[in-house]
């Protein structure tokens, strides 16, 4: 995670007393405080999420009148979200710019001062389990949830694209996918540009992004298009946010610690298979139909295709 060593009750879902820092990313914890926001104070969060995190690294009049608030509202919003004052809150901010630029060389060298043991292995294993445990608390149900309704509309087209590390996530639940429901395409960026990956997508179609830091410029620019012509835009990430949430309606976040200098996708590759176990529930019969027919189909047989209710969603 961005700060370490914070206690357990300055995390996301737990009181934040005003003698500690936040121990979630700001934008994750905007997230997770937004019910107990004032209007006012809404208007910050969208400005801030919207210019995240460049807006929250300006004056606080600059920063109020990006939304056209004052100042005072500035310092409640703060308040609300577990900060002592503004220059905490920019110094957790700061923090967060340095670990979202921050390179796998840098990384390397943080990680070989912190190894916790003299295996390797069991260095790796620790740490995917705390992963694990972490993005209990990071992912949010509500958004979860939300996803496995989209993708239950059959009438909803789906776009799923990745990066250059993040694709095989990408390739995995395309695939996966692709089982249990009709309209499922996968982006590959080596053949396709953000134009002909968009061009048969209509609003209220579906599109699925895997953006993890260093964040990739061609994938925060399909999700833009994508949300300007209608599409809903899922985002997985890692608890530094990727530009791409600006646009996303659902953010479904995993921690991403590591032994070594590159982040891990253990907790992503759990939450994948999680949100496809909750879609067979989901889908019921109708994804089980349809595995059948694909299960004849390599057998050379021949089943009738169910019809499909029309309409967009």
């Amino acid at each position: 995670m961005a700060v370490k060593n914070v206690p357990k009750e300055a995390r996301i879902g737990n009181p934040v007393t005003n003698d500690t820092a936040a121990g979630a990313p700001v934008g994750e914890l905007v997230r997770s405080r937004s019910a107990s926001l004032s209007p006012a104070e809404r208007k910050l969060a969208r400005v801030l999420l919207a210019s995240y995190p460049i807006a929250g690294l300006e004056s606080v009049a600059r920063f109020a009148g990006r939304a056209g608030v004052s100042p005072p509202t500035v310092t409640r919003f703060i308040g609300k979200l577990g900060f002592r004052g503004y220059p905490q809150f920019q110094e957790v901010l700061r923090g967060e710019v340095q670990e979202r630029l921050s390179s796998p060389l840098v990384r390397y060298r943080d990680e070989r001062r912190r190894r916790r043991s003299d295996s390797v292995l069991a260095d790796a294993l620790e740490v995917a389990r705390a992963n694990l445990q972490e993005t209990l608390e990071l992912l949010s149900q509500r958004d979860f949830e939300e996803v496995v309704d989209l993708l239950s509309d059959p009438r909803r087209r789906v776009l799923v694209i990745g990066g250059r590390v993040s694709g095989q996530l990408a390739r995995y639940l395309g695939g996966q996918l692709h089982l249990l429901r009709p309209g499922i395409s996968l982006f590959d960026a080596e053949r396709s540009t953000p134009a002909e990956a968009l061009v048969d997508l209509r609003r209220g179609d579906l599109l699925l992004v895997f953006d993890y830091r260093r964040y990739q410029a061609d994938t925060i620019e399909i999700s833009r298009l994508a949300a300007a012509q209608g599409c809903a835009v899922v985002l997985f990430t890692d608890p530094w946010l990727s530009p791409a949430s600006k646009w996303a309606s659902q953010v479904l976040v995993t921690s991403v610690e590591t032994v070594g200098p590159f982040d891990s996708l253990v907790a992503a590759t759990a939450a994948v298979e999680a949100l496809v176990a909750a879609l067979v529930v989901r889908l019921g019969q109708r994804a089980h139909g349809r595995m059948q027919r694909l299960e004849a189909l390599r057998a050379g047989a021949v089943l009738a295709e169910p019809e499909l209710s029309s309409g967009g969603p």
